[in-house]
């Protein structure tokens, strides 16, 4: 199989964005409310939607949207622009408030989310040198700096 040329930063808000949606659609499997019957002691367990707790369910797509708008914005083979920095570090900062907020909910699921995105907000920032795609042209020195031995006119 082979893998796609893409940028790095492209890579980790595209697999951040692939787990906030395996988050997201574990919240339809995953037993994560606990009811405890006090007559019998017995314990059941429900999913968040079965529970009808549906405003949860649908507060949890907000990483899903962060990081998928973060995944538009940034272009697939090069550097973001400012604008697309702005919205990494936005998006990366609101994951980690949904994280904090629901922690106790869900927002654990969301996690490594919230780190790759974190990964790509940082990886935004450090500067690269741009890779030169054209060959040196045969005027251009070879040795580094100071351009080389000069020719002579020996005459």
């Amino acid at each position: 199989m082979k893998m796609p040329r893409w940028d790095r930063i492209y890579f980790f808000v595209f697999t951040a964005t692939a787990f906030a949606v395996a988050s997201f659609l574990s919240l339809l499997v995953l037993p994560l409310v606990e009811i405890t019957n006090s007559e019998t002691g017995e314990i059941v367990t429900k999913t968040i939607f079965e529970d009808g707790q549906t405003n949860i369910f649908w507060i949890s797509i907000l990483p899903v949207a962060l990081s998928g708008t973060a995944l538009f914005v940034i272009p697939k083979d090069g550097n973001p622009d400012k604008a697309g920095k702005i919205n990494i570090w936005v998006s990366t900062f609101l994951i980690y408030v949904f994280v904090v907020l629901f922690i106790f909910i869900n927002g654990i699921l969301f996690f490594p989310t919230a780190i790759l995105m974190t990964a790509a907000a940082v990886g935004s920032q450090v500067r690269r040198r741009e890779r030169k795609i054209f060959a040196k042209s045969p005027e251009e020195s070879k040795s580094g700096r100071g351009g080389g031995k000069r020719n002579r006119n020996k005459g």
